[in-house]
């Protein structure tokens, strides 16, 4: 009964789940271990699994029609003391639900009665995560949209309540305790949202209010006041908004801002300094430095009048994977989409526009080669880091697998030669006795072309025969040399196939 109801909380993807396995502890106290993604349903055994502490088991919150029934904040920071975080959210009034990730960290939920567009349910975790102050933790579901014809299954999460009980996955109560799963189930009946309760915890733009079309960060960070420790460096970002917002009056209302939205306000000759530096050039947002940097939501930022707009170059590119086939395939998202790439679309921006342009009907604006590489070379960093960011393909989808599939139908399923003389014919021989079959490379090359196989050269061609053993000789057919290769022959494998047993009848004439 328990999980079957667990189930019907945390469903989602039914082409696909994960699993982790955990090798070792890092000094930093987070587990590190080999993720996987499982290609095939789930079954209620998973389940149990999962809660008996048998094998772990990873949901991909997105279904197959791009909604979502929960979502979740990734907080990774350690150490993290979650009952102050669960004290936190309900000051705030939201409706999240706390549960220890497997590193220590905090996963906080977000359920719905009813599934909702996972871009709704993306767009309001960012904006809860600023909120909370821990703007760019990973938010999931990571994409608004899969592309499951293309093998894009999109990312899991580690559910709670592995080893259920007596794991250390398990949900925070309001006082700060464990929480069983039968507490857990009582929190999810408390705080599970519909629909349009969650899209009402998405932050507005309210033109009437002191800072409209500012950033989210100094919205959330003017509703708090900024405090001792940041209050130099806020009032600098204050200073950059006041200078788009009003142009010609800045220098007067950074004095306004400065007593109304700092606490305690700085000396005026402190103010000064800052104004005078900000009066020397167009400077813009210090996005990476405290305070604001905890409240950073790029994407809602970028739709603010007075936000870092042009700056992120008109997209939010984030959260890359890659599929480990020969060559490989890549997916990023570009404000949520997933997007879809070689090698060449990464290293080169003008390939990567065309994509853009070609799958996302979107153009995004060069930026600088210097600007680009830095982009990816994050990306790619974030990318080793995040536990089901390389996803292992099946090896008969890879570049490889065909290869060697077409050289077993050639070698064994064609026709085949009865002696070596008929190799000139174009046709393999097998030598029985030495379990070695002989052909002459072109003749090979012919059948790849056949079946319009391109993705090899001649002399990839050599290399991946000499991988299994084969080797180029000289054979003599017919009182001529002939250059062919001997490759190991293939097992032959006898399939019984049963007569059908037709019942007789009378012929009825």
């Amino acid at each position: 009964m328990s999980s079957e109801k667990f189930q019907s909380i945390f469903d989602g993807l039914q082409l696909a789940h994960g699993t982790f396995e955990i090798k070792k502890q890092a000094a930093n106290g987070k587990n590190t271990g080999d993720a996987f993604i499982v290609r095939e349903p789930r079954t209620l055994a998973h389940w149990e699994e999962h809660l008996a502490g048998k094998r772990s088991l990873g949901i991909i919150p997105i279904d197959e029609n791009n909604q979502c029934r929960w979502g979740c904040i990734d907080i990774d920071q350690y150490p993290l003391d979650h009952k102050l975080l669960v004290e936190k959210i309900r000051r705030m009034k939201l409706p999240l639900i706390v549960c220890r990730s497997k590193s220590g960290g905090a996963h906080c939920f977000l359920f719905t009665v009813t599934p909702i567009d996972a871009k709704d349910m993306q767009t309001t975790l960012q904006q809860v995560s600023a909120a909370l102050g821990y703007g760019g933790s990973e938010i999931f579901p990571k994409q608004v949209k899969l592309h499951l014809d293309r093998g894009d299954v999109g990312n899991f999460l580690n559910l709670p309540y592995f080893n259920a009980e007596d794991g250390m996955r398990y949900g925070i109560n309001e006082d700060g305790t464990a929480a069983t799963l039968e507490e857990f189930f009582a929190l999810y009946k408390e705080h599970v949202q519909t629909a349009e309760q969650v899209t009402a915890l998405q932050i507005k733009d309210d033109p009437k209010s002191n800072w409209a079309g500012a950033p989210p960060c100094l919205q959330i960070l003017f509703k708090n006041k900024i405090s001792e420790g940041g209050r130099n460096n806020g009032l600098f970002n204050i200073g950059v908004y006041l200078r788009k917002a009003y142009p010609n009056t800045w220098e007067t209302e950074i004095l306004t801002y400065n007593l109304t939205y700092l606490e305690p306000p700085l000396p005026l000759n402190e103010v000064n300094v800052i104004a005078k530096q900000l009066g020397r050039k167009d400077y813009v947002y210090k996005c990476n430095d405290a305070p604001i940097n905890a409240h950073c939501d790029k994407a809602l930022c970028m739709t603010r009048k007075f936000g870092v707009g042009a700056a992120m170059q008109g997209a939010a590119v984030a959260n890359l994977r890659k599929y480990n086939s020969t060559p490989p395939v890549w997916f990023l998202d570009l404000s949520g989409e997933p997007l879809e790439l070689d090698t060449e679309g990464l290293l080169n921006q003008p390939a990567f526009q065309k994509a853009c342009m070609e799958q996302l009907n979107q153009m995004p604006m060069t930026m600088s080669k210097q600007n680009w590489e830095s982009r990816i070379s994050t990306l790619m960093s974030e990318m080793r880091d995040n536990e089901s960011a390389i996803m292992e393909v099946a090896q008969d989808a890879s570049i490889n697998g065909q290869f060697y599939d077409y050289l077993e139908e050639f070698c064994r399923h064609l026709q085949q030669a009865q002696d070596k003389e008929e190799i000139l014919l174009r046709r393999p021989w097998t030598d029985e006795e030495r379990g070695t079959t002989y052909f002459r490379l072109r003749d090979f090359e012919g059948h790849l072309k056949k079946n319009k196989f391109f993705e090899l050269k001649t002399h990839k061609i050599a290399q991946r025969l000499r991988d299994i053993h084969g080797e180029s000789i000289v054979m003599k057919i017919k009182g001529r040399s002939v250059r062919v290769w001997a490759v190991p022959s293939f097992e032959v494998s006898d399939v019984d196939i049963e007569a059908p047993h037709f019942q007789s009848e009378e012929v009825p004439f």
